[in-house]
């Protein structure tokens, strides 16, 4: 990797997805931002996973900013996903007016769907703990890591 990229996703203090394609090609989600910022700096608000082309995509792999990443490789075919699980708080002034929005990511989570019956494998940045999991079988269906549950299957381009 790229040592002024690897340097930029440290000091992003979050992960990022990268995918990789039949032909060689790879996408990291920096190309991706709402923003015109397209770099691993951490200010980009939204990717758009849901707009990149699946079709061919053979590897899916998180890009941690202690320097550690987790892969997880397909044959052509397997259906890969990645979603983010966070939470919000919000803040109340003395008026009862909103006084502030905190969005933050609790854990960035890879996956890779290994049959119809929605069963996957998946690997996480876990961002409050500071560390990747070794990897983990899970079910999009009722994912059971932190109770996510039903993953939006439109949104993450899986047909099962």
């Amino acid at each position: 990797m790229n040592p002024l990229i690897a340097l930029m996703i440290r000091q992003s203090g979050r992960s990022w997805w990268q995918c990789r394609y039949m032909d060689g090609k790879v996408l990291s989600e920096w190309e991706t931002l709402t923003e015109k910022i397209r770099l691993p700096v951490g200010l980009g608000r939204s990717s758009r996973w849901e707009e990149i082309k699946k079709y061919g995509m053979v590897g899916i792999r998180l890009l941690c900013p202690n320097g550690m990443a987790g892969e997880i490789e397909g044959i052509f075919g397997t259906q890969f996903f990645q979603l983010k699980a966070g939470s919000i708080s919000v803040g109340i002034g003395g008026g009862g007016g909103i006084k502030g929005v905190t969005r933050f990511c609790d854990a960035h989570i890879i996956g890779a769907v290994e049959n119809d019956n929605g069963d996957c494998w998946c690997r996480v940045w876990e961002h409050k703990e500071k560390r990747l999991l070794a990897g983990f079988h899970d079910n999009i269906h009722d994912m059971k890591y932190r109770n996510i549950g039903k993953l939006n299957l439109d949104v993450q381009g899986i047909k099962v």
